[in-house]
Order: structure tokens, then C-alpha cells, then sequence
């Protein structure tokens, strides 16, 4: 996520603190235990001013 908003023009520094504040993470499967998938989520209406 953060590769993800340094692409955006985000500092890497800037996109830290962006995700430890807004970014929510969601376990999505943990069918092959003791794998399991994680996925960040980010609320684009943050941006909006």
C-alpha cells in the first residue's frame, strides 16, 4: 500500500502515515491453514476535501 500511494505522488513518509491511520486490514481467506490472505483496504473519501 504504501509502493501504492508513492506511485500516487504520496512521500514515503507521507504514505506511512496514511495507512498506519486509515488503511484497514481484512482476512479474506484461511482456507490453507496456516496460510491466509490479507487484504488493505483504503477509503478513497479520505482524499476528498
Amino acid at each position: 500500500m504504501i509502493a501504492l500511494l508513492q506511485e500516487r505522488g504520496f512521500s514515503r513518509e507521507q504514505a506511512y502515515v496514511i495507512c498506519s491511520v486509515a488503511v484497514d486490514l481484512r482476512i479474506n481467506n484461511v482456507a490453507d491453514v496456516p496460510n491466509s490472505v490479507v487484504s488493505a483496504c483504503l477509503p478513497e473519501h479520505i482524499f476528498q476535501a
